[in-house]
């Protein structure tokens, strides 16, 4: 998630775009040329009707002024901006969500400079989309976190709303990283614009800052789960969760380090996927504190740039991490999965409440020569049941030295098997490694350098 900050008089104005509506706000007629055709008795081939959905949110200097607060409080660095009746909701989500910086810190060794205002906004029906167009401080992210009438418990307050934790937590850490207050700056890439010139300063550091961002999502997406395990809605976040974290590594290779802000393409989600997945190689490899020395070292100087970064964690894992991830293998099974939802279920006739429904496969691939087939659902891997496509991707990073592993698969209308799906090396095939560029001078400490520029 990328986050722009342009300085004016008023302050930082911070635009983040969380969900783009798909249609904008406000109904709209029917084309004029479809209408003058249904007045003439034409056939129609094909319907075009542009209807917005209203409940798109826009969180704004504006719209702020027609809300009535009945009070802000604060719990550490967290500060929650609350409507009339909902203080007791605004501690409990103000401490929950210090508790959970305190985990992502212990974990990761951030250490998080950048602090939260989140606003409690209570509707009738809850926003599916909202964007941010705040002015705030430098060091402050905001984040509508939105109640429903009747249902306003701050355990419901936090299942439903999805941007909670991954978003907030990921965009506290990533925005702390390349603007920390005590040194260990990881220099973002900057772009700017001249006469129909865009000059872009890649400083190749994406695949850390987002993937170290991810991860410390991820750490809090797990610590908030034990808390509330029994809601399924609380699960279906993996939009955010980025369920394909090893296949995307695998599939992506080490293209992640040469991954910047300037080179936005259909595989950004890939790519994002492939930087969580990164991190969460490290911590299977050389362990949790492995990810503290290395936010540690960085520490130690006042700026690093991507090639800092590298040599970074070449001192501390005593390896090349572009060689560790061009050496990962994992299966890619060429098929589509989706989880099974109480719609999902309702729709294709299926009498299960969990699991993965195989949408689309290649039956040349792995998975489709091992057996499986279309509609067919996926239950467990071994003794492990799934609930998501993340727990699929964990439970076969965990096997992946072996073999194959078993699938507990069921069949329409009632049929029960058990697959050996294979764990071969992966098709995709191996991304050429490159040198992520070169710098006027070494790394000092203490000293800054200018990266280098690019003209595009």
């Amino acid at each position: 998630m990328g986050v722009a900050m342009v300085r004016n008089r008023s302050g930082v104005v911070l635009a983040l775009v969380v969900m783009q509506a798909g249609f904008a706000a406000g109904c709209r007629t029917v084309s004029k040329s479809i209408t003058e055709t249904v007045l003439e008795h034409e056939q129609v081939k094909q319907w075009r009707v542009h209807y917005g959905s209203r409940t798109h949110y826009t969180l704004s200097n504006d719209s702020m002024k027609d809300v009535e607060f009945e009070g802000t409080l604060n719990v550490g660095d967290t500060i929650v901006r609350y409507q009339r009746g909902l203080v007791a909701q605004a501690q409990c989500v103000a401490e929950k969500t210090t508790k959970l910086l305190d985990a992502v810190r212990e974990r990761t060794g951030v250490a998080v400079t950048t602090r939260t205002t989140m606003y409690l906004l209570r509707f009738d029906q809850k926003p599916q989309n909202f964007d941010i167009v705040l002015a705030v401080e430098p060091n402050e992210f905001p984040l509508p976190l939105f109640v429903m009438a009747g249902d306003e418990s701050c355990e419901s307050i936090l299942i439903q709303n999805r941007s909670y934790p991954y978003l907030v937590v990921h965009e506290l850490v990533e925005t702390s990283l390349a603007a920390g207050k005590r040194g260990g700056v990881v220099l973002p890439d900057l772009s700017w614009g001249f006469l129909g010139l865009t000059v872009h300063a890649n400083n190749h550091t994406r695949w850390f800052r987002d993937g170290m961002a991810n991860y410390a999502g991820y750490v809090a997406y797990r610590a908030l789960s034990q808390t509330i395990p029994s809601s399924p809605e609380f699960q279906y976040r993996e939009m955010l969760l980025h369920a394909n974290p090893f296949s995307a590594l695998a599939q992506v290779g080490p293209k992640l380090f040469r991954w910047v802000q300037s080179s936005e393409t259909p595989d950004e989600r890939t790519y994002y996927s492939a930087a969580l997945g990164l991190f969460m190689l490290i911590e299977d490899q050389f362990g949790p504190e492995a990810i503290r020395n290395i936010v540690a070292e960085i520490g130690k100087h006042n700026v690093v740039d991507g090639r800092d970064l590298l040599a970074i964690t070449r001192r501390i894992l005593r390896t090349d991490i572009r060689q560790l991830v061009k050496d990962l293998e994992f299966p890619q099974f060429r098929m589509d999965l989706e989880r099974v939802t109480p719609a999902l279920a309702l729709n294709k006739g299926l009498n299960l409440q969990a699991g993965l429904c195989v949408t689309s496969i290649d039956e040349k691939g792995i998975a489709g020569k091992a057996g499986l087939k279309a509609n067919d659902v996926i239950t467990a891997v071994g003794t492990t049941p799934l609930l998501s496509q993340l727990d699929f991707e964990l439970a076969l990073f965990k096997a992946r030295k072996q073999q194959a592993v078993t699938l507990a698969v069921q069949r329409q209308p009632a049929q029960t098997l058990s697959i050996e799906l294979p764990l071969h090396k992966s098709d995709a095939s191996d991304a050429t490694d490159k040198s992520p560029g070169k710098r006027h001078r070494h790394l000092k400490k203490g000293s800054s350098d200018l990266p280098p520029l690019a003209a595009f």
